[in-house]
């Protein structure tokens, strides 16, 4: 070879090492060349997980190919994302796809903790339950109460969850379960040894209201206020720790008594509109608005939680819900909902909201969701650090329905809400980055099913043309490694 051509040959390397060099260097850094701008930019990830693991990822509708994602903690991430506005979806075959618009920040990741996909169509397992209207599982979720009426003659069963036989069943003639209005449900004691039943029969003109409590081990029904000799019982609640022992109030005067021997009942407080258990106590309104806590067998002097309440003397509290005495939902008789947040960054009691229908914190008492007829909110108590970062004291909108909206409860990771509108049963999202994801779970026959999420079996259940059925969800996910698809 001539020397003239080795020498261009020579420079013609150097000239592309130059190029490549810094070129694989920048991008083994995590730069990228966007070509709208015509230079390098330090890249973004966005990293997820999700349910099912085996999904399909597009970024601007272009597949992400599975070679170029990486497993992190059972996670997935997407490198070398350019800076900007992206569209991100993740799909499955034979599930509802998720989607958002993204913004992705120089050297920043972009996280998605909680994507969940929804099937298309789950197999529903119709249960030995025919004729029912209303259900309630036991605490140790092994047994299911429900409610059969027949010519105003209230029918109970206990459906055993794993065998899907009948155990018990029991009536009470000329009595009828107890209306929505009245927001009463069978209560099981924590040990599954009782049930207490709200009932209500029509005399004359009027409705005279009692309760019944069923005793498993002697298979008697024991009509509370003929027991008790008292009238006017209402909100009866099972005594969390001491088995056999329940709370209720007759008029505004709170007791506690033990229901195998009813002669030891004690008197907690007068005066209380509303009252709700927690750990270790008691805590309650009084019909002034201030709120109390007592321990939960009544010993002790009452401890004074507020000095005030934000609302005139013309409201009375409805309903409280209690996570602990830092963190208190109140609904007023006119539905106007208050907030006691006695968080990290200042101390807030005041109104959210108005028209709401019920209130439910999170397990881990950093937010609460609470819901109207037509909408569902969520309000953060303390600081979230995992994106969606959220802030202590704010609140948020997350859907609202032209028609009414029912059983709304939290799912199992908090990060979702279940409830139904008309015959539809759903779950959304509480990520509203772009939008809140809401998939439909099952469409049913009925205009408004009752239905009930179980976490711990991690399994709907719902009523469907007087049937009971169940379907398992979510999906099952592998403790190693991720299955990609894509």
């Amino acid at each position: 070879m001539d020397k003239w051509k080795r020498t261009i040959f020579f420079w013609v390397l150097v000239l592309l090492f130059l190029i490549t060099v810094p070129t694989i260097i920048l991008n083994a850094k995590g730069y990228r060349f966007d070509k709208n701008r015509g230079v390098f930019v330090h890249s973004g990830t966005i990293t997820f997980k999700s349910n099912p693991q085996a999904v399909e990822v597009k970024v601007d509708d272009e597949i992400f190919e599975s070679k170029k994602l990486n497993r992190i903690n059972n996670s997935l991430n997407l490198s070398g994302i350019i800076p900007g506005e992206h569209t991100l979806k993740i799909s499955a075959d034979g599930f509802q796809s998720w989607g958002k618009k993204i913004n992705i920040h120089s050297g920043v990741a972009t996280e998605f903790w909680n994507v969940l996909l929804v099937r298309n169509n789950y197999e529903k397992i119709n249960l030995n339950a025919s004729g029912i209207e209303k259900f309630f599982i036991s605490p140790k979720n092994d047994l299911l109460a429900y409610i059969v009426n027949s010519n105003k003659d209230l029918g109970i069963k206990i459906l055993n969850l794993e065998t899907d036989l009948v155990e018990q069943e029991f009536n009470f003639t000329d009595w009828e379960f107890i209306d929505d209005a009245k927001k009463e449900n069978i209560e099981w004691s924590p040990d599954n040894s009782f049930l207490s039943i709200p009932v209500k029969r029509q005399v004359e003109t009027s409705y005279e209201y009692s309760y019944f409590i069923y005793d498993f081990e002697k298979e008697t029904n024991l009509n509370l206020p003929e027991l008790l000799d008292k009238k006017d019982i209402n909100d009866v609640r099972w005594d969390p720790k001491d088995n056999g022992f329940l709370f209720f109030l007759e008029g505004n005067t709170l007791f506690r008594v033990n229901i195998k021997n009813p002669k030891e009942i004690i008197l907690i407080a007068d005066n209380v509109s509303s009252y709700d258990l927690s750990g270790s106590y008691v805590h309650y309104a009084k019909d002034s608005g201030l709120l109390f806590r007592n321990n939960l067998n009544g010993s002790g002097d009452p401890f004074q939680i507020t000095s005030n309440s934000p609302w005139g003397e013309d409201f009375k509290v409805s309903r409280i819900a209690i996570y602990d005495e830092g963190r208190i939902a109140i609904i007023l008789n006119n539905k106007d909902f208050y907030i006691f947040n006695e968080g990290e960054h200042g101390d807030y009691f005041r109104k959210l909201a108005d028209d709401i229908e019920e209130a439910h914190f999170s397990n881990d008492g950093k937010k609460i969701l609470f819901w109207s007829n037509n909408e569902i909110f969520v309000y953060f108590l303390r600081d979230q650090f995992s994106q969606p970062i959220r802030q202590e004291d704010e609140m948020y909108t997350i859907t609202r329905y032209s028609e009414p909206i029912k059983n709304v409860q939290w799912f199992k990771d908090y990060e979702h809400i279940i409830f139904n509108s008309g015959s539809w049963i759903k779950i959304i999202e509480i990520d509203i980055r772009d939008r809140a994801n809401s998939m439909d779970l099952v469409n049913t026959k009925n205009k408004n099913p009752f239905v009930i999420y179980n976490n711990s079996l991690e399994k709907l259940y719902f009523i469907d043309t007087s049937n009971l059925y169940s379907l398992d969800f979510p999906e099952k996910t592998t403790i190693f490694g991720v299955e990609i698809g894509g």
